[in-house]
């Protein structure tokens, strides 16, 4: 993973999120994305509704992201009640950006330990870390209620690791689902949604049987 240029791949969606921006801003209907995606932004704004309290601000951070993520959401849900935080490991510094709404962008693990979230989003990025034991050294679980895992290559077995079938320079870590619902659970929450992709977002070069394209909400007991 180390050989793949991240920042030039988030730059390069850099020009479909202003696309994005610009469609939205003239209409009250969001864009219509291709894939998968108009599906996970879906779970992904009504899980953030379900969760959100009225009386204050929930602070969300949507981990190893880039812009286009959020670019599409500004017509689904009130952004004002959400105060959002992008990980963004491969930036060159912290920033702040305005469009499509207020959005601030993180990016060293130290930022984020000392910050309290309470929505942590893993928008297909949870394959890239080699050892999910990790986010416990960068995030502080007290104050989270709610994960989000979408779009993630993920195995009813053993561990395996494979290189990406569009991009051969990344190499994707494909969890268990066995190890990932321990991990969460062993930090207080539950699974209470599942449901699976086409197989061909596996994204896998080698992909095992029992491999599949998840989603999946965890919420704090």
């Amino acid at each position: 993973m180390s050989h793949y240029n991240w920042n030039q791949y988030n730059i390069s969606n850099l020009k479909l999120s202003k696309k994005l921006i610009k469609f939205n801003k003239k209409y009250k209907i969001n864009y219509i994305e291709k894939g998968l995606y108009n599906h996970v932004r879906d779970l992904f704004c009504t899980t953030l509704v379900l969760r959100s309290n009225v009386k204050k601000k929930i602070n969300l951070l949507d981990y190893g992201s880039n812009l286009l993520a959020l670019s599409n959401i500004i017509s689904k849900i009130k952004v004002k009640q959400y105060n959002f935080y992008i990980f963004d490991p491969f930036s060159k510094k912290n920033k702040v950006v305005n469009k499509p709404f207020k959005i601030s962008f993180l990016t060293k693990s130290f930022h984020l330990k000392k910050r309290k979230f309470h929505i942590v989003n893993f928008g297909s990025s949870l394959q890239y870390l080699t050892d999910i034991n990790d986010i416990k050294k960068e995030l502080n679980f007290k104050t989270i209620h709610t994960i989000i895992i979408t779009n993630t290559p993920i195995t009813l077995k053993k561990k395996y690791i494979s290189k990406q079938s569009n991009h051969q320079k990344l190499i994707q870590s494909i969890h268990s689902l066995k190890k990932i619902k321990k991990f969460f659970e062993n930090l207080g929450f539950r699974m209470v949604f599942i449901s699976r992709n086409d197989d061909k977002y596996v994204a896998c070069k080698t992909k095992k049987n029992g491999t599949y394209s998840l989603n999946l909400l965890f919420i704090k007991n």
